[in-house]
């Protein structure tokens, strides 16, 4: 999937998802107006259950679907899978809660969502605009700039997973209902908060992920830069191999 094609599926599973979280409300407000329901008890309820309980998220998991969909068919295409895709599959994973929370009532307050506001979502931002750069018009290939920014980018992803790993609430419930092993979901409750403790060094503040997070972007950043070319081969390097011929 080129670039372009790449921006196009994300902005419209962004333009869905915006659609779905502002703009299903006031259509239902306006239907109900339109319809004249709110005169009889309990006309409105069908109305309101269809659009508010069907409509709007069955959108909300289309735009997820379609943004998870184009950006493993870009990793593949950037030959970058084998890695990536697992990674960008947990943070959907872990972001989708949140967002689900966020288009049931955006109502919210703002210190509610940014202390919501998980990490593994702004990595998954910045990534996905990453993965927007035209790499296929020039000779660069994604994260090969040099092997530190590769490592330092792999690195503060992998701390991301387990970030996602280690705050995501539903995550015991969620794996011992899909494996059959209520096991599991007990080992996973009791080893979160180890975890939590280990990523955040003891302190339970969050500024280690955002830490983590400036030098993911940072790492993304200076791969786009442009590397110096290699030296030129010296004389004596040329008049060798011009001997051996």
């Amino acid at each position: 999937m080129f670039a372009g094609r790449y921006l196009w599926w994300v902005l419209t599973g962004t333009g869905i998802f915006i659609f779905a979280a502002l703009g299903l409300d006031h259509i239902t407000w306006l239907t109900i107006q339109l319809s004249g329901c709110e005169k009889m008890a309990g006309a409105c309820e069908p109305t309101i259950w269809w659009i508010s309980r069907m409509l709007k998220p069955g959108c909300i998991w289309i735009a997820i679907g379609m943004l998870f969909m184009a950006t493993l068919v870009r990793l593949h295409y950037l030959s970058l899978l084998w890695f990536w895709g697992p990674v960008a599959t947990v943070w959907f994973v872990a972001a989708t809660p949140f967002l689900l929370f966020i288009s049931a009532d955006m109502a919210v307050a703002w210190p509610v969502i940014l202390a919501m506001l998980p990490v593994p979502l702004l990595f998954l931002a910045a990534f996905i605009v990453y993965l927007m750069v035209p790499f296929e018009d020039g000779d660069a290939r994604p994260l090969e700039a040099s092997a530190p920014l590769r490592l330092a980018a792999r690195l503060t992803a992998v701390y991301a997973v387990l970030a996602a790993a280690a705050f995501m609430p539903d995550l015991s419930r969620l794996l011992g209902s899909l494996l059959d092993m209520p096991a599991l979901s007990v080992v996973v409750a009791l080893a979160q908060p180890y975890l939590q403790t280990v990523l955040t060094f003891g302190t339970g503040s969050m500024a280690p992920a955002f830490a983590a997070l400036a030098l993911f972007i940072a790492a993304l950043a200076a791969s786009l830069l442009p590397q110096p070319a290699g030296r030129p081969p010296s004389r004596s390097s040329i008049m060798l191999r011009r001997l051996r011929r």
